[in-house]
């Protein structure tokens, strides 16, 4: 019925193979469980379910089974079924209930598109960039990078041809992180941050040095001029388990050297020359710092 109205459908004969197939694959937008003899069994498969969706990750989970008690029902909605439906069902009662899931699916979508992403760039916002960056370095096994990037004098081009060329040189700056990392955000005004999966630091050099290039380049057309525009790096390489805020505070310490140097530029993190310390105007913040403020106040 389902493969008939053009949904893709992959079948699994035991339970587990396909809550592994869930949680291993995001395309899959409804999971439905389908068992016409033991509903109770049926709705531990729901419960299991929903605990591999989230916020971010909304799947339609769907029970069928044969005609049930109000009590059986009302568990198997309480156990994280979206639905219920009961043998024998028709197709058009199928689809129906499916045009409704779709509709609360792409709502949900826009709802976490919203919370997740920048309005502007269409990045990640501050809190997701830091929930898939903190996820991603404690359970990556290999090394990586973090790096900070920082439009060069952008006070300048938004003092001199408006906020909004100010708006479209982080549009252009943002379209070129993303054709280089899954995993970019924008951290606030000018600043992103990135993370690259990289073996070593010369590579993390190089694909930054790739982006401070392809930036270079552009050319933002305005009505009576075009902007020229840069950007300045701080990169610092870390190891599993690294925790995301001290990783970026060490590429803001490299990026704030780039700076300092003439911008421009991309800068390594040297733990014996550089000093991991709070810029006043950087979206990266430290912890301790932010503490003793609050004890303060």
């Amino acid at each position: 019925m389902l493969e008939t109205r053009g949904h893709d459908v992959i079948a699994f004969a035991q339970a587990i193979e396909g809550l592994n197939r869930l949680e291993n694959d995001e395309s899959i937008d409804a999971f439905v469980v389908v068992n016409a003899r033991d509903a109770s069994a049926g709705a531990e498969i729901c419960w299991d379910a929903r605990l591999l969706s989230s916020f971010e990750r909304p799947v339609y989970v769907c029970l069928v089974a044969p005609p049930l008690s109000s009590k059986d029902f009302i568990e198997a909605l309480d156990c994280g079924a979206d639905d219920v439906l009961q043998l024998p069902i028709s197709a058009d009662e199928l689809y129906a209930r499916l045009r409704a899931a779709e509709r609360l699916h792409q709502m949900q979508h826009k709802l976490v598109e919203m919370a997740t992403r920048d309005g502007l760039t269409g990045l990640y916002n501050r809190p997701a960039f830091f929930s898939r960056a903190a996820k991603l370095c404690a359970e990556h096994s290999a090394p990586f990078a973090g790096i900070m990037a920082d439009i060069d004098h952008f006070k300048s081009i938004n003092d001199t041809h408006g906020h909004a060329a100010g708006d479209k040189a982080i549009r252009a700056v943002a379209e070129c992180f993303k054709s280089q990392s899954d995993i970019v955000g924008r951290l606030g005004g000018e600043e992103f941050a990135i993370l690259l999966e990289v073996s070593d630091p010369a590579e993390a050099w190089r694909k930054a040095e790739r982006m401070r290039r392809l930036i270079a380049m552009q050319e933002i057309d305005l009505d009576r001029a075009a902007v020229r525009l840069s950007c300045s790096f701080g990169i610092a390489m870390g190891e599993p388990g690294e925790n995301i805020d001290e990783l970026l505070r060490k590429a803001d310490a490299a990026l704030y050297v780039a700076k300092r140097a003439g911008r421009n530029m991309v800068a390594l993190y040297d733990a014996e020359t550089m000093a991991i310390q709070p810029r006043a105007k950087s979206a990266v913040r430290s912890v301790k710092a932010s503490a003793q403020r609050r004890a303060a106040g």
